[in-house]
């Protein structure tokens, strides 16, 4: 199988490539595509010299690389979309940071790409990754013009990633030991599911003592106020002090519950000027490994619900993935009320955001 990454030159999309390699997900007879995203780019060139620079580097175990930037002549039985903008790292303009702005701005790279996919691969789609925020309306795009099945968003999936991994770093075990999911969407509307944690070697008795001290009093219930008064919070800090103020952020979130350091620890890490590329990388590199290899496994991401789980529209679920996306996995029963009701709040919105964002002609 073939791989595309489409914004390869950025740095997210370089990182991913990088991993690929580097985990030799590809043979060397298959091929690995580099694809630049902005038309109007005045580095044109910058592809060929990365390609150069990986063979160079990975020459014994490096798969086939391809570079175009032409969407027309994308290959790949795997897309990953990560080219577009992005917010700005400079602390000084985190008052204009917001989803509405790089909407506005992307919509027009998902709508270049799914059109351009939907003409040449109609036959045989690939599928689609999107990496590139916002993640929900990027799936809403690409499932207009590919069938849906075959379009996952990495958001809930990243999400569940940092929430597993917080929760494993307050019992001091590791991350591979801790099942759990973020669900919603990839944002203040993400949704912590306390109910589908699971510990490998801990008992149910176990975790119903152990929990409560992790959560210290956060309500599923409160947890959306929660977010918004800390991460106002962050951004007075962060604008405060230029120079130190994501620092002091990222050291007072330590000290607050695992399902509000997975949304807030990404937001200050970014203004630090070193983004999340690594972390949203290795998710992203995890989940094309899992589609290359057709292995049945259940993941957390953001899917185009037809009504499943009561759920319409781009939102972060729990789906069936063997290759392309099976099923979606029932979850309203085994949910707590107030999770199902967060959820549902979650879904109706994205489609608001959607709606607005995305003058749809249909």
């Amino acid at each position: 199988m073939d791989v595309t990454i489409v914004g390869a030159s950025g740095g997210c999309g370089r990182e991913i490539v990088t991993q690929i390699v580097q985990q030799r997900l590809l043979e060397n007879r298959e091929i690995l595509q580099l694809v630049g995203s902005n038309p109007q780019s005045k580095r044109p060139h910058l592809l060929h010299g990365f390609r150069a620079d990986l063979q160079d580097a990975y020459a014994e175990i490096i798969p086939e690389l391809n570079v175009t930037d032409d969407p027309e002549k994308i290959i790949g039985d795997v897309v990953v979309i990560t080219g577009g903008q992005t917010f700005s790292t400079n602390p000084a303009e985190i008052g204009a940071a917001s989803r509405d702005v790089l909407a506005r701005a992307n919509v027009a790279v998902f709508e270049r790409f799914a059109r351009s996919l939907a003409a040449t691969r109609r036959e045989y789609p690939p599928v689609v990754i999107i990496v590139t925020n916002p993640v929900e309306l990027g799936v809403a795009i690409f499932a207009k013009y590919l069938p849906r099945t075959h379009v996952i968003g990495m958001g809930a999936f990243s999400d569940s990633a940092r929430f597993r991994w917080e929760i494993a770093s307050d019992l001091g075990i590791r991350r591979q030991r801790v099942h759990g999911y973020m669900l919603g969407e990839h944002g203040n509307g993400m949704v912590p599911i306390w109910s589908s944690v699971r510990v490998h070697g801990m008992t149910e008795k176990e975790w119903q003592m152990v929990e409560p001290k992790l959560r210290r009093g956060l309500t599923t219930e409160d947890y959306p106020a929660a977010l918004l008064a800390h991460q106002r919070r962050l951004i007075e800090m962060i604008s405060s002090d230029p120079n130190n103020g994501a620092i002091a952020a990222l050291q007072s979130i330590r000290n607050l519950p695992p399902d509000l350091r997975v949304a807030l620890k990404p937001f200050a890490i970014h203004y630090t000027d070193a983004k999340t590329q690594t972390a949203t990388a290795a998710a992203t590199v995890e989940l094309v490994k899992a589609v290359l290899e057709g292995r049945r496994v259940e993941v957390s991401a953001q899917y185009m619900h037809e009504g499943e789980n009561g759920l319409y529209g781009p939102c972060g679920g729990r789906v069936l993935l063997a290759g392309t996306v099976q099923r979606v996995m029932p979850d309203r029963e085994e949910m707590t009320s107030a999770e199902r009701i967060l959820i549902e709040r979650s879904a109706l919105a994205i489609q608001k955001k959607i709606e607005q964002w995305w003058h749809d002609d249909k």
